[in-house]
Parts: structure tokens; C-alpha cells; sequence
């Protein structure tokens, strides 16, 4: 009788597992190249270097094809730093008790926080690849094949590490630089569509 009562309770609780983890939507196929991915999110941390200022912390950066978010928080959740932009085209900064909107990501940090960061150009390097909008000279791994520099728009890109998401090589450790300006960025997680 214990044993049935368990075998019941065994096979009711799979039954149950089984119906949460249905998928409830249309599923999103996997990209098959790094070019085609349209939609991802990735954190890790972060080190910006400017002529006045070194800030490091987490960051966040959430990026779809029209729209992104990206956080930056310092150590112990100081000095938050959000950059984001709507469906709309509006760029929006926050930091410190500061709120601040425009049409250009990278003149908004520069204009507030004295940063040179292309965010445009960085949502490709992020992943890879040179930004399709200007020319880049891109040096390549002899072996692996996969970038090793991206040099565009006065940028060097340097990529130090790449990890494997979903069959796909993507950038694990690399540096953004253009003295005295330089990001590194030290990537723990990826999820891509």
C-alpha cells in the first residue's frame, strides 16, 4: 500500500513537471552565425578607463533590433549608471539623481559622464563582428579563425577569449580602446536568439 501511494505521488509530480515546462508560445529557432543573431542579453563586468576617472563595476546590456538597456552598477550597488532606448529612438541616461534623453547613446555619455563609449559600433564588437556601417581592418586567429583585433573608427578591439553559446563563438574577455579611452569587459553570461 506505501509503495503505490509513492508510485502515485511519483507519477502525479511528473505529470505536473512535465506540463510546467510546455513551452507557451511560438519557439524562437536557434541563429546559425553570429550575424544572425537579433535579439541577446549578456552581463558580466565591467573596467572604464577615462583621462579623469577609472569606474568598474557589473553591467547588464540588453539589446534587441530596435531597442537596448544597459546597466552599469559599481561595487556594493553604487553608482548605477542606465542607458537605455525605447521603440521610439529615445536615449535616456540615468545616474546619480540625474535623468537626461537625446537621439545619440554616445553623445549623452560623453556630453554627462566625460566617456567615449560608440555604443552602436559596440553592439557589434560585443558579438564579434565590425559594424557593418563603416570600414574595419579585422585581424584573425591563424587556428580558430575567429577575430583576435577590429580596428574601425579610430577603435581597437582586442579579444582575449571567446566561449561557445549555443554552437556559436561569441566574446568571453575582450578591450575597447582609443587612449585615453579604454572598456574591458569580462563576459559570464550569454543568451541569444
Amino acid at each position: 500500500m506505501m509503495n503505490y501511494r509513492i508510485l502515485c505521488l511519483l507519477t502525479l509530480t511528473a505529470l505536473i513537471s512535465a506540463c510546467s515546462t510546455q513551452p507557451t508560445g511560438p519557439i524562437t529557432p536557434p541563429p546559425t552565425s553570429v550575424g544572425a543573431i537579433s535579439k541577446w542579453e549578456t552581463s558580466g563586468r565591467v573596467g572604464i578607463r577615462t583621462p579623469k576617472d577609472a569606474v568598474s563595476g557589473n553591467f547588464n546590456w540588453q539589446k534587441d533590433p530596435t531597442t537596448f538597456a544597459l546597466n552599469i552598477v559599481g561595487p556594493f550597488g553604487q553608482g548605477a549608471t542606465k542607458l537605455d532606448k525605447s521603440q521610439d529612438g529615445v536615449v535616456t541616461l540615468a545616474y546619480d539623481d540625474t535623468v537626461i534623453t537625446g537621439n545619440d547613446p554616445a553623445t549623452l555619455l560623453q556630453q554627462e559622464l566625460g566617456w567615449e563609449f560608440p555604443v552602436e559600433q559596440v553592439s557589434y564588437w560585443i558579438r564579434g563582428l565590425a559594424d557593418p556601417h563603416s570600414a574595419a581592418r579585422i585581424t584573425h586567429d591563424t587556428d580558430s579563425k575567429l577575430p583576435r583585433k577590429i580596428e574601425q573608427d579610430g577603435w581597437l578591439v582586442t579579444y582575449n577569449s571567446f566561449t561557445t553559446v549555443n554552437g556559436l563563438s561569441l566574446p568571453q574577455k575582450m578591450q575597447v580602446s582609443n587612449p585615453p579611452f579604454k572598456v574591458n569587459l569580462i563576459i559570464n553570461q550569454w543568451t541569444i536568439q
